[in-house]
């Protein structure tokens, strides 16, 4: 196996940055949500309309940048949506009422998922098939850490300068990651020809759905993904309500959580190229659910707690750490002329099951923590299961071929 290329530190800066901007942006604006449903005169309902739909458009504008990346370009597709979110940004920044602060949401978080999408297809082009699984790892960290920090970051922002400062920062920071991209990634690049309309985009994705082995990648990853923010969301309650912990220690917690994810991470990304992609998402997934279960059986005789809590999430983010950045190389390997699509795929299920799991967790009041722990031990099962998918499907073809011999 030849080793994976060097890349210069500028350029991996440039990759965690744009796949963090559009988590960040979407997340950035929560705790203003309050003030601007002051301001406009609306029910905070129709000010949630800002973020819902955001996520919304984030999650399906990833499903086209993949495939338009595969046609015209990463790079052009990276900059078209780099443009995007500075539009959107700048359009909510100045936004006069509701109905012009929804729209400049929903065309910046079209904006933010290119990021998301195409640095992932960038990392597969350059490390290849077995090496990519290293730095999708820390892409992924950002796609699920950013929101969390941002979070924080928000509510400090809206409390000292208010809810306009939060575009302010934003439009800042995209212009910085903008700046960033066309100063380190114009050497990254490569350009695809498999898709050239609407009805091939859309055989791409059937071409990929029909593969189970690509299924049962993607899905581990939004399953995986699931735990993280089913603890994201409901988390902070826990700590500050119901724990009357500060706020403050769960940031400082949950960042060793990704540290810890981190930790997986490495050491994954080093086992696989000598235990295979599919055998790591299998080794991760049972340690994870192994941690799950472990948690729970801790959650039942001690109750809620710090310890508890943490602990639980130490663990199976360990795991997941292991598993989930190969399942994503993986499922970009299935058809490698179509990666920039299922890039796409990938991203979209991410966001989709982890804000499903977030819904779903923060929408069950519950004090005691049971949701929160069943949830997890869910995510981690339904993982495990889609995860063993392509390791037996490459083992039964092995056998089947070794029969024919």
């Amino acid at each position: 196996m030849t080793d994976a290329p060097r890349i210069p530190l500028p350029f991996k800066i440039a990759l965690v940055a744009n796949t963090a901007i559009g988590p960040a942006a979407t997340q950035l604006f929560v705790p203003s949500v309050p003030a601007i449903a002051v301001e406009f005169g609306v029910a905070i309902g129709v000010a949630q309309i800002s973020f819902s739909a955001s996520m919304v458009a984030l999650a399906i504008s990833t499903l086209f940048y993949g495939p338009l990346s595969d046609r015209y370009g990463r790079l052009p597709m990276l900059y078209v949506g780099l443009a995007l979110f500075l539009i959107g940004t700048t359009v909510s920044l100045f936004s006069t009422d509701i109905t012009m602060l929804i729209a400049g949401r929903i065309v910046q978080a079209m904006g933010g998922a290119a990021g998301m999408v195409i640095t992932r297809a960038i990392v597969r082009d350059i490390y290849g098939p077995v090496a990519a699984a290293r730095v999708l790892g820390t892409l992924i960290v950002a796609t699920i850490g950013a929101p969390m920090l941002s979070i924080v970051l928000g509510g400090l922002i809206t409390d000292l300068f208010g809810w306009r400062w939060i575009f302010g920062v934003s439009l800042g920071l995209g212009l910085g990651v903008a700046a960033l991209a066309w100063a380190t990634m114009r050497g990254a690049e490569t350009k695809r020809a498999t898709v050239s309309s609407l009805a091939d985009m859309v055989r791409g994705y059937g071409r990929l759905f029909r593969s189970p082995i690509f299924v049962g990648f993607i899905l581990q990853g939004g399953f995986g993904a699931g735990s993280f923010f089913a603890f994201m969301a409901v988390g902070p309650f826990l700590m500050v309500e119901v724990l009357h912990r500060p706020a403050t220690e769960f940031g400082a917690y949950f960042a060793i959580v990704t540290l810890v994810f981190m930790s997986g991470n490495f050491v994954g990304g080093r086992l696989s190229s000598r235990v295979g992609l599919e055998r790591m998402v299998v080794i991760g997934g049972i340690a994870a659910l192994a941690c799950a279960v472990l948690g729970v059986g801790a959650f039942a005789v001690f109750g809620l707690g710090v310890a508890v809590m943490f602990g639980t999430s130490f663990f199976i983010s360990f795991g997941n750490g292991l598993a989930m950045p190969n399942s994503q190389a993986g499922a970009l390997n299935v058809i490698p002329e179509l990666a920039g699509t299922a890039s796409g795929a990938a991203a979209f299920v991410q966001t989709i099951f982890g804000a499903a799991f977030a819904q779903v967790v923060a929408m069950i009041i519950d004090p005691s923590g049971t949701a929160l722990f069943a949830a997890m031990l869910f995510a981690m099962v339904t993982a495990l299961i889609f995860g063993s998918i392509p390791l037996y499907l490459k083992s039964r073809a092995a056998s089947l071929g070794d029969t024919a011999d």
